[in-house]
């Protein structure tokens, strides 16, 4: 009876840590930035369409930097069972918006990475 207890113990443990995810920032559409338009789309334009940013900085020169940046990361049964193979997943995007001291758009950065 023991053994028994001690098996649907662990297999309670291995499907509680089956759907383990995590995640960091909000996610946003990055496809939008393609249709914001330079010296012309405001900064409340922007924060209108990605919903408000994980990060804001005000530069010494008046310029005003928003970090938008999504992270998941998913977990498999695998990852805890020693000598396993890994199976976890990590899928993340990240994008610095550049506005000038007047709140109109410049320029974007923009990273994207599935491993």
């Amino acid at each position: 009876m023991k053994s028994m207890t001690t098996f649907a113990a662990a297999a309670a443990l291995a499907l509680s840590l089956a759907g383990c995810a995590t995640t960091v920032g909000k996610d946003f559409d990055q496809s939008k930035i393609g249709g914001f338009v330079a010296h012309q789309t405001t900064m409340d334009q922007v924060i209108a369409q990605l919903g408000q940013p994980q990060e804001t900085e005000s530069e010494s020169d008046g310029t005003t930097r928003l970090h938008y940046q999504y992270v998941l990361s998913k977990g498999s049964v695998s990852d805890y069972v020693p000598f396993a193979p890994v199976k976890a997943s990590t899928d993340g995007k990240s994008t610095f918006l550049y506005f000038d001291r007047a709140g109109k758009y410049l320029r974007a950065e923009s990273t994207q990475s599935n491993m």
